[in-house]
């Protein structure tokens, strides 16, 4: 089998959320649930990112970020009181359907303010970007 170049390029896509946890007000992810954070267009397979704890909560605050089928598809058991990124670990999963990367809170104990962002980095197969001549 041989390799044709094709003549139109893909490039990634970013979104980007900043969100706060641990102070219970409405704004916050301050309690257990998921929390929709970033939509993803049909035909998305997520190739990077991270979830960044900028400043942490003295609460205990577990993170996973996913999807409505699977709230840990791409990382599992982020610590909310401990500084630092994480990268996402992307599966080849491909969005049949427009869809949302959530995160999930799985343990809460929401009595301090943190902040935190997460970017998710996908391209659109089919989507091109430019053509090169």
């Amino acid at each position: 089998m041989a390799i044709t170049k094709a003549s139109n390029r893909q490039h990634s896509i970013s979104s980007k959320v900043e969100f706060t946890m641990g102070t219970a007000a409405s704004e916050d992810i301050g309690v257990i649930g998921v929390y929709p954070a970033i939509d993803v267009p049909e035909g998305a397979i997520v190739t990077g990112g991270w979830i960044n704890v900028s400043t942490v909560t003295t609460a205990t605050v577990d993170l996973d970020v996913g999807d409505a089928t699977t709230p840990a598809r791409y990382v599992n058991g982020v610590d909310g009181a401990a500084l630092g990124l994480t990268a996402l670990v992307p599966t080849g999963y491909q969005y049949t359907a427009a869809d949302e990367i959530t995160v999930s809170v799985t343990v809460a104990d929401a009595d301090a303010a943190g902040t935190a962002e997460l970017v998710v980095e996908y391209m659109v197969d089919g989507r091109a970007q430019f053509s090169e001549g």
